[in-house]
């Protein structure tokens, strides 16, 4: 699909025209154009058509040409995220009607022209996405070729649109690992995903089994010990030789049965989407290498399956950590701070990096917290707390932030080992998984991102589809940027 500026006249070629509406007004120049003002007039006095947020309505075929309605909200409240809605809203009415192309106004939206052409587009290609891997019959899929974005500026927005391309298609990549079995994606298939970035050139150092027993990875080997699929820890390095450097650690669970702690039945079918903080660490580094910021950026990723098996670890076990740290197991399923834990100081110890951000489907509790409309960002530092606050609502890729008090340092308390892997109350969950990160980095440059909400959803939303999202890419690449 081609993302296109006209500046010109009304596009008759599009094959779907939209009119977008703000709720508080009663006309505009493109209704006026068509001459449809008296006809618009009417629609609302009806009140079939209120011009709320991403409502449509068809309007009229006149030749080749469907005539269509897009709510846009009220004026004073419209922002980039609902630009992008609109636009989602559109795309969708276009793939019902069969519509090859389609037209989208954005002259009259009080947006910078990048931004209200970037939102677009990245908005139209992500709404675009398709996860037909596995099915051997598509027949049924109408295509959309091309989007018209009307922007009436003597700009040339080719980088603007190449830009919005290099992030969408990096979100589709990355719900592309999500959505991929695990039969078919382990820890092996994450490596060579990892390999092919050599060719654009990003360093990339793949440590296995035999590095990890040498290096004393012992979270790692202890959560992957009841699995026949080798665990791996995946380094990339982009642009080594610059002087800022951001390291991004992913969470990389191929699959999590939960262990010798076996999830419920209800819990467990999701459990391939466990390695969605991998997946945007591995597409942001690719978006990083293809966009040639000028900042180091290091990916970081522990991956292996947490299975049941003859060698799998047990509740009440202590681990002695890559950081010399010992840890007491309360619960199997409590794994991927353990990983993290390995992978958090290695990066911290080895790397040294100026700042170290970690993403991870972490805990149920922060979906319980803030269901799936954003990430949990929990940090003590400040400048990158209110950073990355700026990008998630710059990229539409949301966090809220949780509190780190020193109170709640007990909260991983051991009667027998330095600290416990999941507390013995319920209380405080989101939190108590980050204050046990915490115990493995020594930076005060580090925060934590929680995408257990936002990497999976049940039910599309928007731009964001049915199942792998593609949660964290974009956030991360506006920090990088910003």
């Amino acid at each position: 699909m081609k993302v296109k500026i006209h500046s010109g006249k009304l596009l008759d070629s599009a094959e779907l025209i939209t009119i977008a509406v703000f709720e508080d007004e009663k006309d505009n120049a493109l209704l006026k154009k068509l001459k449809l003002s008296n006809d618009y007039k009417k629609l609302l006095k009806s009140k079939s058509f209120k011009a709320k947020l991403c409502e449509t309505r068809l309007l009229d075929k006149k030749s080749k040409s469907y005539l269509g309605l897009v709510g846009l909200g009220k004026k004073k409240e419209f922002s980039l995220e609902k630009l992008r809605r609109a636009v989602s809203a559109v795309h969708k009415k276009a793939k019902l009607l069969g519509a090859k192309s389609y037209f989208f106004p954005l002259e009259e939206l009080s947006l910078s022209d990048e931004e209200k052409v970037f939102a677009a587009a990245e908005s139209a290609l992500l709404t675009n996405y398709k996860f037909d891997t596995y099915k051997n019959n598509n027949k049924d899929y109408r295509e959309i070729e091309t989007v018209f974005l009307c922007c009436h500026s003597k700009k040339n927005f080719a980088k603007t649109i190449r830009k919005a391309e290099i992030y969408a298609n990096n979100v589709c990549y990355c719900r592309d690992l999500v959505n991929h079995p695990p039969n078919v994606l382990g820890p092996a298939y994450l490596a060579n995903e990892a390999k092919k970035l050599s060719k654009m050139g990003v360093k990339v150092t793949v440590l296995g089994k035999r590095e990890l027993v040498k290096g004393k990875f012992n979270g790692i080997l202890a959560v992957s010990s009841g699995s026949a699929k080798e665990p791996k820890l995946i380094i990339l390095d982009y642009n080594s030789r610059a002087k800022k450097s951001v390291a991004l650690v992913g969470k990389g669970i191929t699959f999590d049965a939960g262990g010798l702690n076996l999830k419920p039945g209800g819990y467990i079918n999701t459990m391939k989407s466990d390695m969605g903080g991998a997946a945007a660490v591995l597409a942001s580094v690719k978006a990083a290498a293809e966009l040639k910021l000028n900042t180091r950026v290091i990916g970081v990723i522990p991956t292996c399956e947490n299975m049941l098996g003859a060698n799998a670890y047990r509740p009440d076990d202590v681990l002695k950590m890559y950081s010399g740290k010992t840890v007491e197991i309360g619960n199997t399923d409590a794994e991927g701070r353990i990983i993290l834990a390995d992978a958090l100081a290695y990066t911290d110890k080895k790397i040294k990096p100026n700042e170290i951000i970690d993403l991870a489907t972490l805990t149920g509790a922060c979906v319980v917290a803030l269901g799936h409309w954003c990430s949990g960002l929990l940090t003590k530092n400040e400048g990158m707390a209110k950073k990355l606050e700026k990008a998630g609502v710059d990229s539409g890729d949301l966090v809220w932030r949780l509190p780190l008090w020193e109170d709640h340092g007990s909260l991983v308390d051991s009667d027998i080992a330095d600290i416990r892997n999941i507390s013995s109350v319920r209380e405080a969950g989101t939190i108590e998984a980050a204050v046990f990160l915490s115990n493995f980095v020594k930076t005060k440059n580090w925060a934590h991102l929680d995408i257990a909400g936002t990497a999976y959803l049940k039910e599309a939303f928007h731009y964001q589809p049915k199942n792998g999202t593609g949660a964290g890419v974009r956030i991360l690449l506006k920090y990088l940027e910003g």
